[in-house]
């Protein structure tokens, strides 16, 4: 019975620490592993922290919620990647950011929550031209759960414009077999846009 009550608590950030500091049988319950699946399978869908955005000559979080669910913006710094001027926020999904050196020879993809972060170099027919790009994780089907795939293998998209044809250009990375797949081009005509400092969602 207990179990079913947590399990239908708010998944707001402050839900289950606060269930936890309640006594010894709470905290084993709410930490357990299968409870926390649990937890996520019920809910589905996880909060709106806040987003990402390019201030000033860093990438920051900031967080959009109230105490006492606001996240400290320290709490998802991208490291290096936030403390330059080297780096513009391409993307962000499932809890991954993607971001882009501005000289255009790598992709970082950025876990906030593990402080994991994965470099992956950029194919010649992108260091020369924009690109724009997205990440997302590949477990799929009726197993996976929004905010429990840390870790799970991911696929970055790559999309850029070869001016002189106007045609877009797409390329796919896994990060199960570490290489980029086969350039994929379409004679549609489409018209992308210049760099630009966008803010992102996680």
């Amino acid at each position: 019975m207990l179990r079913e009550i947590l399990i239908r608590l708010p998944p707001q950030p402050s839900s289950l620490p606060r269930a936890s500091a309640v006594c010894k049988r709470w905290r084993g319950l709410v930490t357990d592993p299968k409870f926390l699946c649990s937890f996520r399978a019920h809910h589905r869908k996880s909060p709106l922290l806040g987003f990402f955005e390019k201030r000033d000559w860093r990438i920051v979080f900031t967080p959009i919620l109230d105490p006492p669910d606001r996240i400290p913006p320290v709490r998802f710094s991208l490291g290096r990647c936030s403390s330059t001027d080297d780096y513009d926020v391409l993307n962000c999904r499932h809890g991954l950011v993607l971001v882009k050196n501005r000289s255009r020879t790598e992709v970082v993809v950025c876990d906030p929550v593990t402080r994991e972060q994965h470099r992956v170099a950029v194919l010649p027919e992108f260091k020369t031209i924009f690109f724009n790009g997205s990440v997302l994780y590949t477990a799929g089907g009726q197993g996976h759960v929004h905010g429990g795939c840390h870790s799970c293998p991911f696929k970055v998209v790559l999309m850029s414009m070869y001016r002189d044809v106007n045609r877009p250009t797409v390329c796919v990375y896994s990060s199960e077999t570490g290489i980029w797949g086969n350039l994929i081009s379409t004679e549609a005509s489409y018209q992308l846009g210049g760099d630009a400092d966008n803010s992102v969602t996680v």
